[in-house]
């Protein structure tokens, strides 16, 4: 339902604890409990095991690696939808900059861990305004030295020589 006077769209999401739910239900969908396959030289067949980390809990694994347009769809809209609500102020907003926030941490992590080509983990990063700067220093003027310097620099280089 649009405000009279101010136009625009319905909101999509109107209930910020739905938004968070369904978002966190995306990024759960994202991962699955780690098993492997495994050779049993008893039965001489492979068997698939299930993984568990020291404490004895079951290891996960990353199945899908969570996107800005998969959490998109998985909450029902569309890219751009999603990034207008970035800019709100609201609690809604707020929920939108920790979910993106999270893709951005599995892009970051990604490509620095080597599962991300780095051409992509760059063009991805740069979507979340990360830059990538090269200072060329263009002074082509020689250092000015008085003759003071000279005999300064003189003496030092010559000093070890004995």
């Amino acid at each position: 339902m649009t405000v009279p006077g101010l136009g625009g769209k319905p909101l999509k999401f109107k209930d910020a604890d739905e938004l968070r739910k369904d978002a966190q239900n995306y990024f759960d969908s994202c991962w699955e409990e780690a098993w492997d396959k495994v050779y049993d030289k008893e039965t001489k067949k492979d068997k698939w095991t299930q993984q568990f980390d020291r404490d004895g809990n079951p290891m996960m694994r990353l199945r899908e690696r969570p996107t800005i347009t998969g959490l998109a769809l998985a909450l029902g809209t569309n890219r751009m939808t999603l990034l207008d609500y970035d800019k709100r102020t609201d609690e809604l907003g707020a929920i939108v900059r920790e979910a993106k926030a999270l893709v951005e941490y599995y892009y970051e992590k990604g490509t620095s861990e080597g599962d991300i080509h780095p051409a992509v983990g760059i063009f991805a990063l740069k979507n979340f305004n990360w830059t990538d700067v090269l200072q060329i220093n263009t002074n082509t003027q020689p250092e000015q030295l008085t003759p003071d310097d000279i005999k300064r620099e003189i003496k030092e280089r010559t000093k070890d020589r004995g």
